[in-house]
């Protein structure tokens, strides 16, 4: 027998046996122009021609499919152990049949077999002419540079002396750089064996090793063959190589370094370079040959965010792969671009069930909030630039776009879904490029903050996203000089914020310099707001800061209303108790949306006084509607206003939340959009509804833990798809961010 074991120490074969070693990852090649995809590749490769030949001892050196079994020592393989196969899962061992014209699999009996039937032998020109194929590979090739990058899923195992020692490839992988280097690498595995003691048996710990250095490789659009580097090759330096010769020149070389490294441990070393056996001549790496399918990738769109997204609007990103051209069906017919390429349109919208342009839907079909078109670099200026929405369609068919999400954008349909879609530019038809990504908005977002400030706050980044002329300012310590503020506001196209008495809190200042406001309103007199803060408000407006005030909250009321809509008139007023909060804050967003003043009054009292009346008259006020019940404004109130040119309705409710839901219901006969605040405190409503009567939305007060099962129904009947929640959790639990209904 001239099975041959390791020159190195078995101490150091021990050692390295127990040393886990990580395993690799699969590492993608940067996409380029002309990559596409493979997903049937197949790998063949005999390896050597002394892992197919007869042996000294054991019958033959042979290729076995899948993972060996574990033999427990150094012996000969037997049939009954099960361990030999011809396929397992992807991998199959294949020889030439007889008659030369195909393969078979070998059988355990037929193994050491050349194809002509005949054992084989230890002599220089007998071997099986076995390999091994492993199919079902998928990664990328790329003609047009050379790179490619497939991973197989299999296990072969190389197998010595019929048995004594052995290992096994798994999962080999393949990469290639564009100057034709590549790497074939795979896990190995085994057991540890010695020619001087049988029963060693050491199990080897996984390690990643190079099956073969690949130089040369020519990646075409059907596969390669390539020889592996061994010719030349040298063996590290204490493997025990044999110096180069004129009589071993034509075979004299050695497989790579880490996988002699590892052939130390199996006790194959010196049969995987030239070591100056008789067997030399049939070391030397045979051809691999890769095989496959390309495919041009698919069109694929990945978009950043796609569930959850703020109503109120979020910006997206959106990466497309694969949009490459397909002749005619990707070529313009409509100008600027007719001819050519035409790239896709990248768009956010709501989309009617069909509208796809080969399925021939109408343009209407499609309404988009905001689209980019992702065409070549070339034609970028063409199409108007990036100011006109263009974006860079690259060569090997990637672009990134963002995207404002919004819900409700102007001019949406009322039927249709949600999402970001792809479809060919320039009135071409071409069904790969037609994509559709869901958006799911939130069910409620939030405006929160620390402080009754901070919402505030928030809720005029919000409603002035950029600068605001004028600035109302209230205290936001109590509420009755503040109740007919919301609407005036709105009639100024102006942000409510509040603050102390005594001081601005540093939210507030920050905001209105943001807002760069001309001018800013106070509305309260000294005791609501002091004079030292008025001096520092007018100190942050351009212009000047005023202030609005009374001899009590009803004179301070009309006041307000006289200064916002004293010049220009209102056909409709609402009317509420100057003594709570919530009624007059349902009817500040609804009065907000259709330009009706607050009126404040002593609801208690036995008829509207005088300078209410007034008020209503000089104002050409026809139509008044009175936010709260009897216990809110009395009957007798509601008689008094009434007059020969003027009616007269009630809105009310068993409750403030009922009464709120019966006063948006109506004013409100559609709306994609709602706000909700506590009915239990004023600042987040106060706020809230100069936003809500800015954007023509109703404000909802409710409880802290619910929503009235009538305000859900309404929010369906108005086709409210957009709820903006007003306040923290401590205001609004989560319940209510769900839309959780009361019982």
């Amino acid at each position: 027998m001239k099975f041959r074991t390791s020159r190195r120490p078995r101490a150091a074969l021990a050692a390295a046996a127990i040393v886990a070693v990580g395993l690799s990852t699969f590492a993608a090649l940067p996409a380029s122009a002309a990559e596409l995809d493979v997903s049937d590749a197949v790998l063949t490769w005999g390896v050597t021609n002394e892992a197919n030949s007869g042996a000294f001892f054991g019958g033959c050196n042979f290729l076995s499919a899948g993972v060996a079994g574990n033999t427990g020592s150094s012996r000969v393989w037997t049939e009954s152990d099960g361990f030999y196969s011809a396929s397992a899962g992807n991998v199959e061992i294949v020889k030439p049949n007889a008659a030369g014209d195909g393969t078979t699999n070998p059988t355990w009996a037929t193994k050491c077999q050349t194809p002509a039937g005949t054992n084989v032998n230890t002599t220089a020109t007998s071997w099986s002419d076995t390999k091994v194929t492993i199919s079902a590979g998928s990664g990328h090739v790329d003609p047009a540079t050379g790179e490619a990058s497939i991973q197989w899923d299999g296990d072969f195992s190389v197998v010595f002396y019929g048995g004594l020692t052995y290992w096994t490839a798994s999962d080999p992988l393949l990469t290639v750089d564009a100057e034709g280097n590549g790497t074939l690498t795979a896990t190995a595995s085994g057991y540890g064996a010695s020619m001087q003691d049988t029963n060693v048996w050491e199990t080897i710990a996984p390690r990643e090793i190079t099956l073969a250095n690949l130089t040369g490789v020519v990646v075409d659009e059907d596969g390669f063959t390539v020889t592996p580097d061994y010719l030349g090759v040298s063996a590290p330096a204490d493997a025990g190589q044999v110096a180069p010769s004129s009589s071993n020149s034509a075979y004299w070389g050695s497989f790579p370094s880490d996988f002699v490294d590892f052939q130390f441990l199996t006790g194959q070393s010196s049969y995987w370079f030239s070591s100056g056996l008789s067997s030399d001549v049939k070391k030397p790496a045979l051809p691999v040959t890769v095989g496959y399918t390309a495919t041009a990738p698919s069109p694929t769109v990945v978009v950043s965010k796609t569930s959850n997204i703020d109503p109120l609007g979020e910006v997206v990103t959106v990466r497309g792969t694969g949009f490459l051209p397909s002749g005619a069906a990707t070529t313009g017919t409509r100008p600027p671009l007719a001819g050519k390429f035409t790239g896709v349109y990248v768009g956010f919208g709501k989309y009617a069930d069909v509208w796809q342009p080969t399925a021939n839907a109408a343009p209407s079909a499609r309404s988009n909030s905001e689209v980019k078109w992702a065409v070549s670099a070339e034609d970028i200026a063409t199409i108007g630039g990036a100011g006109a929405g263009a974006i860079e369609v690259k060569p090997d068919g990637t672009f990134e776009a963002t995207l404002l999400i919004k819900n409700n954008y102007a001019g949406a349909p009322v039927t249709g879904n949600y999402g970001v879609y792809t479809y060919p530019g320039g009135g071409a038809k071409y069904a790969p490029f037609e994509t559709y990504t869901p958006i799911d908005f939130a069910p409620a977002s939030r405006i929160e903050g620390a402080t009754r400030y901070d919402v505030a706050v928030g809720i005029s980044q919000k409603a002035y996203p950029t600068t605001a002329n004028t600035v109302y300012v209230v205290t936001g310590e109590n509420y009755p000089d503040a109740l007919s503020a919301a609407p005036a506001a709105v009639k100024e196209k102006a942000p409510l914020l509040l603050t102390t008495k005594s001081s601005i809190p540093a939210s507030v200042t920050t905001e209105i310099q943001r807002l760069k406001p001309s001018k800013i309103v106070v509305v309260g007199g000294p005791n609501s707001v002091s004079d030292a803060v008025l001096s520092q408000l007018d100190t942050l407006a351009t212009g000047d800061a005023v202030r609005i005030s009374g001899a009590d909250r009803y004179e301070a009321s009309r006041n307000v209303v006289d200064y916002a809509f004293g010049e220009a008139g209102a056909t409709l007023a609402y009317v509420s108790t100057g003594q709570n909060f919530p009624d007059a804050l349902s009817a500040s967003a609804a009065g907000g949306t259709v330009g009706a003043p607050v009126v404040l009054v002593n609801g208690t009292a036995a008829v509207a006084d005088a300078a209410t009346k007034k008020t209503l008259t000089e104002l050409g006020v026809t139509s008044v509607k009175i936010a709260g019940g009897p216990n809110s404004v009395t009957p007798s109130i509601e008689a008094s206003l009434a007059a020969a040119d003027r009616t007269v309705t009630r809105l009310s409710g068993a409750d403030r939340f009922e009464a709120s839901a019966n006063i948006n219901k109506d004013a409100f006969t559609s709306s994609k959009r709602a706000f909700i605040a506590t009915g239990y405190n004023f600042p987040d409503a106060l706020a809230g509804a100069a936003y809500a009567g800015a954007v023509g939305a109703p404000l909802y007060v409710v409880p802290t833990t619910c929503v009235p099962a009538q305000v859900i129904a309404d929010l369906s009947t108005l086709g409210v798809d957009q709820v903006t929640l007003l306040g923290g959790p401590n205001s609004l639990t989560s319940a209510v961010e769900n839309l959780t209904a009361c019982v």
